[in-house]
């Protein structure tokens, strides 16, 4: 990414860290907040990558420099990612980060760390963090990337400058990912809802388990539908068996609640038309037949319940037959 490209769509945004460049008066804690992470995560890479060049344009880095090329190449000692282990950025990820902060930037007076999905944070890690941006010290950056913004700590947002991003055109990428990939547009949109990473969207569409993943939460949907009884049984011979492990089943999970949004939608707008799952029209038709809105909030609230027990470590399989159980329920 480029300044040029980031003008074209966050003219605002762009204009923002331009000016806090030339200006030099970059703060010390940012948030980035809007619909797709991975440009999100890119615009603080190329903030990053306009500070620490030695030969930029203006502000544009040259990409040519010993420091554009090691952030490149994700070698420059004084630029660091903190993601989230597991379902959540633990405290002791923060303590690391800070006192990693706390040394002499290595080969500068500016180092620059970017947490993904920053709303993950335990509250222990965040307000870890939060003691820091009290006393950021000269020359660190902070850059806070999240789709939740609302899910920071009101004490972290206060003391960091919001920027808020436009919306960005999914269906560019779904266009873009259809081409590289092969799949199915619905795949794709499923794919970019589900993966908070460009790359991990693009390698779930080239592996056949994204695609039998999908097979599945139709299958969920019909037995719920037709055969409510037999959830558990299909449970244990069909979905446990693909979505082995808490990583994987927080997948599947995510699919099944895409479903029950879209069913949602589709039951309180007469004129409303699926964008996940297109293909499923009848079964869309036949879920919400005799089913009251009531009743699909439970189930999503049942997914969303499910999700949490998997951040708090319970067995997957038992997370998933509880699941079972409440939807048999209503």
């Amino acid at each position: 990414m480029s300044f040029k490209e980031l003008t074209k769509s966050q003219t605002v945004i762009a204009k923002v860290i331009e000016n806090s460049i030339v200006a030099q008066k970059v703060g010390h804690a940012y948030i980035f907040s809007g619909d797709y992470e991975p440009y999100l995560i890119e615009t603080a890479q190329l903030f990053a990558k306009s500070l620490f060049c030695e030969s930029p344009d203006g502000v544009e880095p040259c990409g040519n420099c010993r420091n554009c090329r090691r952030m490149d190449s994700g070698n420059l000692v004084d630029y660091m990612e903190v993601e989230p282990d597991g379902a959540s950025i633990k405290k002791e990820q923060v303590q690391q980060l800070l006192s990693d902060l706390s040394l002499r930037g290595a080969e500068g007076d500016r180092q620059v760390y970017v947490i993904h999905q920053a709303h993950k944070m335990t509250p222990q890690a965040a307000n870890s963090l939060l003691k820091f941006f009290e006393e950021p010290g000269v020359g660190k950056l902070a850059i806070l990337v999240t789709t939740q913004p609302q899910l920071l700590l009101p004490t972290i947002r206060s003391r960091a400058q919001h920027l808020v991003f436009r919306p960005i055109d999914r269906e560019r990428l779904v266009e873009t990912l259809v081409t590289e990939t092969q799949c199915t547009s619905d795949l794709a949109r499923l794919a970019l809802q589900t993966y908070p990473k460009w790359e991990d969207a693009r390698e779930a569409l080239h592996n056949d388990w994204f695609v039998q993943a999908y097979g599945l939460v139709v299958q969920l949907v019909e037995v719920l539908t037709k055969r409510p009884q037999e959830l558990l049984l299909f449970a244990q011979e069909k979905w446990l068996g693909h979505f082995k492990g808490r990583n994987e089943l927080r997948v599947g999970l995510e699919l099944f609640e895409n479903w029950l949004e879209q069913a949602l939608h589709f039951k309180v707008r007469t004129d409303y038309v699926p964008e996940l799952f297109t293909k499923e029209q009848a079964l869309y038709t036949a879920f919400v037949k005799d089913r009251p809105v009531h009743k699909i909030v439970h189930a999503i609230e049942y997914v969303h319940e499910a999700i949490r027990r998997l951040e708090a470590n319970v067995n997957p399989q038992l997370t998933f037959e509880r699941l079972t159980f409440d939807l048999q329920k209503g």
